[in-house]
């Protein structure tokens, strides 16, 4: 996925507060964006399918899980969506406003992401649209999730693989990667810091 010369934001996704979060990383936001493009264009449809199943935990779950990966790609009005699904499906109130909401949150956000696709400039023409943001900060943005205990600390090891690589050296990345996949996010804080 390449990203636009221009990068308003739009009222699907605002963009340049999600590269901000990722410390000026464009390269990383456009992997962030392809990645939640492949895996949650179908959510709403499992949603559904949960709650016509009378799983309402597995929705709920699904809720909650969508809620956090569309506030990690500053998808703010989907994230509001989820998030109000979650509420109903926790208070046993009618789901079906909220979840049409949802779904309609979630076509905008995948019909921008469609757009992104075919984009024809890549990331570096956002990182010069940013000023005082710098890319190469990924150490310091997983250090700050870390002592969040943030587990979008998972994906940002995965991600920023090379970066990481780049900025720990090859052996501390994978003993920093090897406890975050584990959970152990204060052990992973330690290597990190060493």
């Amino acid at each position: 996925m390449t990203l636009p010369d221009h990068y308003p934001s739009s009222p699907a996704i605002h963009h340049v507060n999600g590269v901000a979060r990722l410390m000026g990383d464009a390269a990383l936001f456009a992997r962030v964006l392809a990645r939640f493009r492949k895996e949650y264009r179908n959510m709403t449809v499992v949603i559904r399918g949960a709650i016509e199943a009378g799983n309402v935990q597995l929705a709920q779950r699904l809720a909650h899980t969508l809620k956090g990966a569309a506030g990690m790609i500053e998808a703010l009005p989907l994230q509001a969506q989820a998030q109000a699904l979650e509420q109903a499906l926790r208070q046993g109130a009618d789901p079906a406003l909220p979840l049409a909401r949802l779904v309609l949150a979630l076509d905008e956000v995948m019909r921008e992401l469609d757009a992104l696709e075919g984009a024809p400039s890549g990331p570096a023409a956002l990182q010069d649209a940013l000023p005082g943001e710098k890319s190469g900060e990924a150490a310091a943005t997983l250090r700050a999730l870390l002592e969040d205990g943030n587990g979008d600390a998972i994906d940002l090891v995965r991600e920023a693989a090379a970066s990481l690589t780049r900025e720990l050296g090859e052996d501390r990345y994978r003993r920093v990667a090897a406890a975050i996949e584990v959970f152990d996010f204060e052990g992973a804080l330690a290597r990190l810091s060493a």
